[in-house]
């Protein structure tokens, strides 16, 4: 009786400590940032000085979500700006029907982008917008999250105000159609936006998707079209694309 007895509190013994150990790997291996390589140095401006931060230089007084995967740091006419990506990664959400009590369990992600602005004189930093997004999807294939070496930060009509554009991915399919692609710029808090598809099978006769809409506010304004535009040519293709 006492060597079962003893059998037993060692065998509980010995599962509580290969528990302990699961958590406290999982624990260990938890991180606050990602780094990705998100922001696209070469096609940002060359007369603005842009600083990478770590998490650890992140002001914490910010308050955003999610796990960093880009934060920038530089100064324009406005102030000092801060502008923080960051993605949520895959989780369950239960998507509720119209009487409220019945749902079903889909896949869902969300990201973010946030700049934080200090103005000139002043002590803290003030969020000027967010960007947010999501695919909530039940299917084969599924993501959003930012493009590689993509973001800019730019200054191109030479005002001194800064304009941030930032490439994204929202993709839920189950074959081979384009993935939703969108490119949201800000100057100020004036919001320019691009919404359309990657494009499949690039280069060949057999190509398709590619098309976009753009906001009333790249259509009038011409430099921020052709800008804009040729981004979108640079990263629609889907074939071999970094996200």
């Amino acid at each position: 009786m006492k060597s079962i007895i003893t059998l037993f509190f060692i065998t509980i013994t010995s599962i509580t400590i290969a528990q302990s150990e699961t958590h406290l790997e999982k624990i260990s291996t938890l991180e606050p940032d990602l780094w990705l390589g998100i922001w696209d140095s070469a096609n940002s401006s060359t007369k603005i000085k842009i600083d990478t931060l770590s998490y650890d230089d992140i002001p914490k007084t910010l308050d955003f979500r999610g796990t960093v995967v880009e934060a920038l740091h530089w100064e324009d006419a406005l102030g000092n700006n801060i502008l923080i990506q960051t993605v949520t990664g895959h989780f369950n959400w239960k998507d509720y029907e119209d009487n409220g009590t019945d749902y079903m369990v889909q896949d869902k992600a969300e990201l973010y982008a946030y700049l934080f602005t200090k103005k000139k004189g002043e002590s803290t930093y003030q969020r000027k917008w967010k960007i947010y997004d999501y695919t909530a999807c039940f299917g084969v294939d599924w993501h959003i999250g930012f493009l590689a070496k993509a973001t800019t930060i730019t200054d191109i009509d030479e005002d001194g105000i800064s304009e941030i554009s930032i490439p994204y991915l929202v993709v839920c399919r189950g074959g081979m159609d384009p993935s939703s692609l969108k490119i949201i710029m800000y100057e100020d808090n004036e919001k320019y936006a691009l919404r359309g598809e990657t494009m499949i099978m690039c280069g060949s006769e057999d190509s398709y998707g590619g098309d976009f809409t753009m906001s009333d506010t790249v259509q009038n304004n011409t430099s921020f079209k052709n800008f804009l535009v040729q981004r979108w040519d640079s990263t629609k293709c889907e074939d071999g694309m970094q996200f």
